[in-house]
C-alpha cells in the first residue's frame, strides 16, 4: 500500500484493532459462558456480501482438537447475529469486541462457524478502511469494501493478526450488469452475482477482504505475455490507463518472475482505478489505484507507473509472504519500494534518482525508528506513516553500500521464496546468510530506538597539498556511532572539477572518525557534499567549508 503524503499531519490516537504495533492473537481465555476455551486456526473464509444492501453472511472454517468441548472466541462486530456452530444452533455472545461460541468440535474435518451481520457504510478515519461508496469526477459510485491491517473483524467474526494466512471465497450480489472486483479467480453465476476463490494459495486477512465495483468500468487488456495478464478496469475517460506505461509493467513482470517466481494468485492481475484516499492498495489478484494518481505532485518521477510497480511487488511481498505482526509492517513496505526502485535503475535511471531522493527525504523527516522502543507506543497511524522512507533506505538501500546488491537481492529472494510469515528479524537473517555479514550491530543501531530517530549528520575536514587528506566525522546528539559508508563529493569552482569517493566506517565501527586521502587532483576543493546520491540517512546533506 502506498499513502497519500499529502496529508502528512499529525493523526490521533486512533489505531486499527492494535495497541502499539504487536499482534493480536486469538483469545485463550475462559471464555464467559463457562466453558474451556479452545486453540483454534482459522483455515478458510466464506463470505457472502450483498454491494446493494451491506447484507452479509460469513462462514469459517476453524481447525480445532476433534471432539472437543469447549468454546472459541473471535473477534466479530457487536452487530453479528444467527450464529451456528457446525451447522447447528449455537449457544453465544457478543462482548468486549468478541464473539464467544460454544458446542462440540466434530470428530473429522473443520468446525464451521457461521454468523450474519449488516455492514454499515462507514469507514476509519483517515484511512478509509470499511465499507463506502464515494462520488468520482463524473458523479458515479465508487463501491469499496476495504479491509486493512488487523481490521477484518469490521466485517465479521476475524482472526486479524496479521500472520495468519488463509483460503477465502466471496460470493457476490450486486446490481444487474455491474461490474465487481474480489479477490483471486473470478467469475460471473448471472448479471447479479459475482464469485472469487482464493483456494490455491493462502493470504493476509488484511488485503484479502476486499469487494470492489464501479457502474462505469470499462476492461482492457493492458499485457498480455507469458508470465500475466494485466487487466485494466477503469471507466471510459480515464486517466491511470494513459499514464501506465504497458512495456514496463510487462517488463517488471518478467523482471520479478525471474526472480521470485510466478505470479501467486495465478496469471491474471487485475488493476482498477476507484476514488480512495490511499495511492494505491494491493489485493490477491487485485490492484486498486486512485483514479486520479497522476495529478498528484511528483514525489516520484512517474507517479502512476512507479505506485502500479510497487502494488505489484506486493503480491510476492506482503500477500503470498505476510508479515509476522503489526510492528513488522517495515518490511513489506520496504521491499516494494525497494525491488520498485532497483527496477527502475536498471531499465528506467532517469526514474531511480528521483525516488532515492524522495524515499531519503522522507526518511530524514522521519519522527520514529522503524521498531519504536517508546512507552507508550506511538500510534499505529503515525508510525507506519514514518517506514515508506526509512524502511527502503535502512533496511535495503543502506545495505546495498555495505553488502552490494546482488547480496541484498540474494538475501530478499530467500527472504520471499516460500509462502508463509516473515518478520524484521527473519530479513536480517536472509541478509546475513547472503552476505555472510553479522548484521546485528547495524539493526541494532538503525532500526530500534526511542523518541525521535537521532540520525547522524557528517562533518567533513579537509587539508589539501599533494593530495587532499579528508576527515569525516559522525555527529549525533546521544554519541553513538551509525555502520554505513558515506558517499562525498570533492567540488572545485569549475562545474568540471568534481570527485565521487566514498568513507566506510563498515559493519562494527569503534569510531566516529574515519580518514581518507584522494590524490590525482589537479584543482583546488571548494566544498564537499555529503550524500550525494540520496543513499543514507542523514540529517545533513549539504558540505561543510574548512
Amino acid at each position: 500500500m502506498l499513502p497519500s503524503w499529502l496529508r502528512r499531519f499529525a493523526l490521533p490516537c486512533f489505531v486499527l484493532g492494535v495497541t502499539g504495533c504487536e499482534s493480536s492473537e486469538p483469545s485463550l481465555e475462559p471464555p464467559g459462558l463457562g466453558g474451556v476455551a479452545l486453540a483454534y486456526t482459522v483455515d478458510r473464509y466464506d463470505f457472502a456480501f450483498d454491494l446493494t444492501t451491506g447484507e452479509a453472511a460469513s462462514r469459517l472454517a476453524l481447525d480445532v482438537e476433534a471432539g472437543a468441548r469447549g468454546c472459541v472466541s473471535l473477534p466479530a462486530p457487536p452487530e453479528v447475529t444467527g450464529v451456528r456452530w457446525d451447522g447447528g444452533p449455537a449457544d453465544f455472545r457478543v462482548v468486549d469486541g468478541h464473539l464467544e461460541v460454544c458446542g462440540v468440535a466434530p470428530a473429522d474435518g473443520p468446525l464451521w462457524i457461521d454468523s450474519q451481520q449488516r455492514v454499515a457504510e462507514t469507514t476509519v478515519p483517515y484511512t478509509r478502511v470499511g465499507f463506502s461508496r464515494r462520488l468520482d469526477a463524473q458523479g458515479r459510485l465508487f463501491t469499496y469494501l476495504l479491509g486493512w491491517l488487523e481490521s477484518c473483524d469490521l466485517f465479521g467474526p476475524c482472526d486479524p493478526a496479521p500472520g495468519r494466512l488463509a483460503h477465502f471465497t466471496f460470493d457476490v450480489t450486486h446490481a444487474p450488469g455491474a461490474l465487481v472486483l474480489c479477490p483471486g479467480s473470478l467469475s460471473r453465476r448471472d448479471d447479479t452475482h459475482t464469485r472469487c476463490e482464493l483456494l490455491g494459495t493462502r493470504a493476509p486477512s488484511y488485503s484479502a477482504f476486499m469487494i470492489a465495483s464501479h457502474p462505469a468500468w470499462q476492461r482492457t487488456r493492458l499485457v498480455d505475455t507469458d508470465v500475466g495478464r494485466v487487466e485494466l478496469y477503469e471507466p471510459p475517460g480515464g486517466m491511470l490507463g494513459p499514464a501506465i506505461d504497458a512495456g514496463a509493467v510487462a517488463e517488471f513482470l518478467a523482471w520479478m518472475t525471474a526472480r521470485f517466481g510466478p505470479l501467486p494468485y495465478g496469471p491474471e492481475l487485475r488493476v482498477a482505478s476507484g476514488r480512495t484516499d490511499w495511492l494505491g492498495m494491493e489485493h490477491p489478484a487485485n490492484i486498486v489505484l486512485r483514479d486520479d494518481l497522476q495529478m498528484f505532485p511528483g514525489a516520484y518521477a512517474n507517479m502512476t507507473l512507479h505506485t502500479l510497480l510497487h502494488e505489484i511487488a506486493h503480491q510476492w511481498a506482503g500477500n503470498r509472504t505476510t508479515l509476522a505482526s503489526a510492528g513488522d509492517y517495515p518490511w513489506k513496505e520496504a521491499v516494494a519500494e525497494y525491488l520498485a526502485y532497483v527496477f527502475e535503475y536498471e531499465h528506467r535511471s532517469n526514474e531511480a534518482a528521483a525516488t532515492l531522493a524522495y524515499l531519503d527525504r522522507l526518511a530524514r523527516t522521519s519522527s520514529s525508528y522503524l521498531r519504536p522502543k517508546d512507552t507508550p507506543a506511538p500510534p499505529f497511524l503515525t508510525f507506519v506513516n514514518d517506514v515508506y522512507g526509512t524502511g527502503p533506505m535502512i533496511l535495503l538501500v543502506q545495505l546495498e553500500s555495505l553488502l552490494g546488491r546482488p547480496q541484498v537481492l540474494a538475501g530478499l529472494q530467500a527472504f520471499l521464496s516460500e509462502p508463509g510469515v516473515r518478520s524484521i528479524e527473519d530479513l536480517r537473517r536472509a541478509l546475513e546468510t547472503a552476505s555472510g555479514q553479522d548484521l546485528q550491530r547495524y539493526f541494532d543501531t538503525w532500526v530500534d530506538g526511542q523518541g525521535e530517530p537521532d540520525w547522524p549528520f557528517f562533518q567533513v575536514e579537509w587539508q589539501q597539498g599533494e593530495a587532499v587528506a579528508l576527515t569525516v566525522t559522525q555527529r549525533t546528539e546521544s554519541g553513538k556511532v551509525y555502520p554505513c559508508e558515506v558517499d562525498l563529493e570533492l567540488q572545485g569552482a569549475a562545474p568540471g572539477e568534481r570527485r565521487r569517493v566514498t568513507v566506510s566506517y563498515g559493519l562494527a565501527p569503534d569510531s566516529a572518525t574515519a580518514e581518507l586521502t584522494v590524490e590525482g587532483l589537479s584543482w583546488k576543493v571548494q566544498q564537499v557534499v555529503v550524500d550525494p546520491r540520496s543513499r543514507l540517512v542523514n540529517r545533513r546533506s549539504l558540505s561543510a567549508v574548512p
